[in-house]
């Protein structure tokens, strides 16, 4: 069935006269009566009584008018949905993260990408990177905000975002807490406590303890960050964070990270991956913008990088 000859059929009924209809959808008479025939030619009924002064609704064409209006009112939903991607003014967001990420990282890049586009509804989903990989490869993401090492993808593009530093944290009583630097040898005997083992930066942590030959008191295993950063609070034991999972203990001075030796290169990579050849709307891009705000860097989505 034509779109337009049901918007022609619409406005006629609302105005009653084929000329306002012509008038409003600015065509010729004639056109809007072409269009209005060739809709009743399909139909096989009449749809209007002309009379002296304007038309009248058959049966038929009252019959069908609820139904013609569903569809224009679903094409102006449809074609103002289409509008709102491309100027980020509504429609959905929809974002992959990996767990560390969405609870120190992205609720920032979120609040300041809310402020400007609050019409946006955001979902989020999270998980370890590889899965936050594959939902971006199923499309159920539009981009993921995950850590490196990532297991390579020939259909995924990763861009490096930053880098942090995994440093050690103590009790703010803890001996080594004033030292300007400790090495892991001055460590042996400490209780190590450990966050999620399954996740990438532990795995980080552990091949730099194998690399420099040392091997930790292990006297707590537990699931998340935020656990472990409370036993450290109540000096049970030391432990590894990245910087921003810990950067507002460090400020308020609930506990101390203190430099190790040889452990520059202990960081951990943030990296944004999405589809190759994906095709962004607005609102995607938007949000990359905020991205591209808070880690001080120019994304290049029509490109990749090198």
């Amino acid at each position: 069935m034509d779109v337009q000859g049901l918007e022609a059929f619409w406005w006629i009924a609302k105005t009653g006269s084929f000329n306002r209809a012509a008038e409003r959808l600015f065509l010729t008479q004639p056109s809007v009566t072409a269009r209005i025939q060739a809709l009743e030619k399909e139909l096989g009924q009449k749809l209007f009584e002309r009379r002296p002064r304007g038309v009248r609704l058959t049966d038929a064409g009252r019959a069908l008018l609820p139904h013609a209006e569903r569809v224009l009112q679903d094409i102006k939903r449809a074609r103002q949905a289409m509008l709102d991607l491309q100027t980020a003014s509504g429609g959905t967001l929809s974002v992959g993260s990996a767990l560390t990420t969405s609870a120190y990282l992205l609720p920032e890049i979120l609040t300041r990408f809310k402020a400007r586009h609050p019409k946006v509804e955001v979902l989020v989903h999270t998980g370890r990177s590889h899965q936050v990989q594959q939902l971006v490869l199923d499309d159920t993401v539009q981009v993921g905000l995950v850590h490196a090492p990532l297991p390579a993808h020939a259909d995924i593009v990763a861009y490096p975002l930053s880098e942090e530093q995994i440093l050690l944290v103590v009790p703010p009583d803890h001996p080594v807490a004033s030292r300007d630097e400790v090495s892991l040898e001055e460590l042996t005997q400490e209780s190590f406590i450990t966050t999620d083992r399954a996740s990438g930066y532990w795995a980080l942590v552990e091949q730099w303890w194998t690399s420099q030959g040392f091997v930790p008191h292990i006297t707590m295993e537990l699931d998340s960050i935020e656990a472990a950063k409370r036993m450290v609070l109540c000096g049970l034991g030391l432990t590894l964070l990245p910087q921003s999972t810990v950067q507002n203990e460090i400020a308020l001075k609930q506990v101390v990270a203190v430099p190790l030796k040889n452990s520059a290169n202990l960081r951990r990579q943030n990296i944004l991956i999405y589809r190759r050849g994906k095709i962004w709307s607005g609102t995607a891009r938007a949000f990359l913008r905020v991205v591209e705000e808070h880690f001080d860097i120019t994304l290049d989505l029509d490109d990749e990088p090198g």
